[in-house]
C-alpha cells in the first residue's frame, strides 16, 4: 500500500513465542517517534469474514506474513516469529509479541528458503520504482506469483519513514488518513523488513507493494511508507523448488 504522510511524503505498505510478551514503548528505542496530532477513530473493525485468528496460522517456522490488526494496528511475522504493535489513546506505542488478537487482513507466505536476488540499487527513489525493481526481479528469477509474492530487505537503508495505523482498515489498497495514528523515521541500523508485491491491478496500472519493518531485536513493527535504499541494501527472494 502507498501512504502519504503529514507533509507530503510520498508512501508505500523456528516457531511462534508460546507465551504473549506486552512491552509498551512510550518512545520506541530505534525510532524517532512523533505523535500526530488529531483525535484516534474508535468506528468498528472490519467485518469478520476479513478477520484472521493469528493463533489458527500454521506452519509457522517457514510463515512470513504482513497485515492489519483488528482495531488498527502494524502485524509482522518473521520466521514464525510474530509482533503486532498498536497505538494506545495517549499516543505510546505498545507491541504484542506472539500469536496474539486478530488481523482484518493478512498477507502470508511459508517460504522454505530464501536465495539472494542481488543488490537494490541506490538509485531507486520512489515505492513505485522499488515495486517495478522487485517485480523484474522476481519474473527473471522464474518466480510466477498469482497472489502476492513475498521479499525481503536486507542491510541498512540511508533513510526509513514509518507508520503506524490508528484505526481499523479493510485491506492493503485503503488509503491512510495523514492526521491519525503515529509516523516517523528509523534511526541507522539494521532493520528486519518483510513485504509483498501485490496482486496485479488492471493490465498497465503501477507496480504496488506493501512493506513492513522492524529495527533490529527491538519488538516495534510499523508499515515502512518509504525508503532511499543506499548501499548494501539487498533483495531475498523465495528459492524455487530444486
Amino acid at each position: 500500500m502507498f501512504r502519504r504522510l503529514p507533509g507530503g511524503r510520498p508512501a508505500l505498505q523456528g516457531g511462534g513465542i508460546g507465551l504473549g510478551l506486552l512491552l509498551g514503548l512510550t518512545l520506541p528505542l530505534a525510532a524517532q517517534h512523533q505523535r500526530a496530532s488529531g483525535r484516534l477513530r474508535s468506528s468498528p473493525p472490519g467485518s469478520a469474514r476479513c478477520m484472521v485468528a493469528l493463533d489458527t496460522l500454521t506452519a509457522r517456522p517457514l510463515l512470513y506474513a504482513v497485515g492489519e490488526a483488528e482495531g488498527g494496528g502494524e502485524i509482522l511475522v518473521v520466521a514464525g516469529q510474530a509482533y503486532t504493535t498498536q497505538l494506545r489513546p495517549d499516543g505510546a506505542t505498545e507491541t504484542t509479541a506472539g500469536f496474539r488478537g486478530r488481523a482484518t487482513w493478512l498477507l502470508q507466505s511459508r517460504v522454505t528458503q530464501w536465495r539472494d536476488a542481488g543488490p537494490v540499487p541506490a538509485t531507486l527513489t520512489t515505492p513505485g520504482q522499488l515495486a517495478k525493481f522487485i517485480h523484474a526481479t522476481a519474473s527473471r528469477a522464474g518466480l510466477k506469483a498469482r497472489g502476492a509474492q513475498p521479499f525481503r530487505l536486507l542491510g541498512e537503508p540511508l533513510a526509513v519513514w514509518w507508520h503506524v495505523a490508528a484505526y481499523p482498515t479493510a485491506g492493503p489498497a485503503d488509503e491512510a488518513a495523514p492526521e491519525l495514528g503515529a509516523h516517523g523515521r528509523f534511526a541507522r541500523g539494521p532493520l528486519e523488513l518483510v513485504g509483498f508485491l501485490l496482486p496485479p491491478a488492471p493490465r498497465r496500472a503501477p507496480k504496488r507493494l506493501h512493506l513492513h519493518g522492524r529495527p533490529g531485536a527491538q519488538p516495534f513493527v510499523a508499515h515502512v511508507d518509504s525508503l532511499r535504499p543506499g548501499p548494501g541494501l539487498r533483495l531475498l527472494l523465495p528459492a524455487l523448488p530444486q
